[in-house]
C-alpha cells in the first residue's frame, strides 16, 4: 500500500512540474519567436543598434581593434550592454571599451584602437577618416 502511494505520488510531483511549454516548442512558429528574442536583447536599441554593429563587422576583420562610442558613456547606464553588445556581433575582433566600471574614460583604447565605431554621437578626429556610415553611426579608421 506504501508503495503503491509513493509511486501515485512521485507520478503526480514528475506530471505537475513538467513545463508544458517546453514541450510547445516543436510546433511553434519558430520565425516569429526568433523575431521576439532578437528585439527582445536589444530593447530601445533594436533594429537600428545591432544593424550598425553588423556593418562595423562587414567593414572590419578578423583580429582588428574597435573603440566603441555610443551615447550613453555611463558603465551602468548603458555602455556596459553595449560594449557586451557589440563584443557579441564582433567577435573575432578586440571590442576596446572606453570606459571602465567606475565610469573614468580610457584614452588609450581610443589610440590603440585601429577603428572608432561611433553610434549616435559625434567625434571628430583628424587622424582618421570615415570607413563606412549608416545606421545612425559611422566607423572611422586609421
Amino acid at each position: 500500500m506504501r508503495r503503491t502511494a509513493a509511486i501515485v505520488l512521485f507520478s503526480a510531483i514528475v506530471i505537475l512540474s513538467f513545463d508544458f511549454t517546453v514541450a510547445r516548442i516543436p510546433f511553434v512558429n519558430r520565425d516569429r519567436l526568433r523575431a521576439l528574442f532578437e528585439r527582445q536583447a536589444d530593447t530601445s536599441w533594436y533594429p537600428e543598434y545591432p544593424a550598425f554593429l553588423e556593418e562595423v563587422r562587414a567593414h572590419t576583420q578578423p583580429g582588428d581593434s574597435i573603440a566603441l562610442f555610443v551615447p550613453a558613456m555611463h558603465w551602468d547606464g548603458g555602455y556596459s550592454y553595449a560594449y557586451y553588445r557589440a563584443s557579441y556581433f564582433l567577435s573575432g575582433r578586440e571590442v576596446l571599451p572606453l570606459v571602465t566600471r567606475q565610469d573614468k574614460p580610457v584614452l588609450d583604447n581610443f589610440k590603440r584602437a585601429k577603428f572608432i565605431a561611433v553610434w549616435q554621437k559625434r567625434v571628430s578626429d583628424d587622424t582618421r577618416h570615415v570607413v563606412w556610415s549608416g545606421h545612425h553611426g559611422v566607423l572611422l579608421g586609421h
